[in-house]
């Protein structure tokens, strides 16, 4: 048996090297899905996304303005990823996961529960988003 490597021949064009342009990074999906949505509020920072507040904090400001459902959305949004800091762009994946769980329920019970649980905390993402843009964030 014989084994025969040989290069073959090829023009100078094919090895000659290329500049590669920096990888972007990756946009998280629920924050590009948001932006899609022209009626939806949006940042003047892009930043404000991913800045954390205080959970706590949030809470009693929501409850104080008797934002009672958007407390709640807030209590619950995030807490897998932090459980003492909160930013708008968890509250938007908390609303895309939701999101994937009522395609997964299996009562309707269950998918209305979902679907309400996503409507507040899409109302709580315009929420902080309003007062992110007012300086109250």
């Amino acid at each position: 048996m014989e084994l025969n490597v040989s290069r073959p021949v090829i023009g100078g064009s094919f090895w000659k090297k290329t500049k590669r342009t920096p990888a972007q990074p990756r946009r998280d999906a629920s924050l590009t899905r948001w932006e899609s949505q022209p009626w939806r509020r949006q940042l003047r920072d892009a930043a404000e996304y991913e800045r954390p507040v205080a959970r706590d904090a949030l809470v009693q400001a929501l409850m104080a303005e008797g934002l009672t459902m958007d407390a709640d959305a807030a209590r619950f949004a995030g807490t897998s990823e932090d459980r003492d800091c909160i930013s708008i762009a968890q509250v938007l994946r908390f609303a895309d996961s939701l999101a994937l769980r009522m395609a997964l329920a299996c009562t309707d019970d269950h998918v209305l529960q979902l679907a309400h649980l996503r409507r507040n905390a899409e109302d709580l993402a315009e929420r902080m988003i309003e007062w992110a843009n007012a300086g109250r964030l």
